[in-house]
């Protein structure tokens, strides 16, 4: 994998994320409120930006991780979800299941 592949990679986990940023700022701006009646807090707002960053964050790590993976560990990987999908098919047959 070449290094244009890894930006695009990166760019396609990055850019929704600050999308989903620039609109939730834009619409509910924390620092230009309407008075004191607020519809929606700031509390409320910076929850919401917050838990984007971690499932963000989460998103991000797990990519990563399964880039990472070695060529064995892919093959080990795809032997588990063969077995356990052959398993189920087994169980189902037993049950006489449609």
């Amino acid at each position: 994998m070449n290094v244009m592949e890894r930006r695009h990679g990166a760019l396609v986990i990055i850019a929704p994320l600050i999308i989903v940023l620039v609109v939730v700022w834009f619409i509910y701006d924390p620092l230009h409120t309407l008075g004191h009646d607020v519809a929606f807090s700031r509390g409320a707002l910076w929850l919401w930006v917050i838990g984007v960053g971690i499932l963000g964050s989460a998103i991000v790590y797990g990519i990563l991780r399964t880039r990472q993976r070695t060529v064995p560990e892919a093959n080990l990987t795809q032997k588990a979800t063969r077995d356990l999908y052959r398993r189920e098919e087994d169980d189902r047959r037993e049950q006489q299941l449609p």
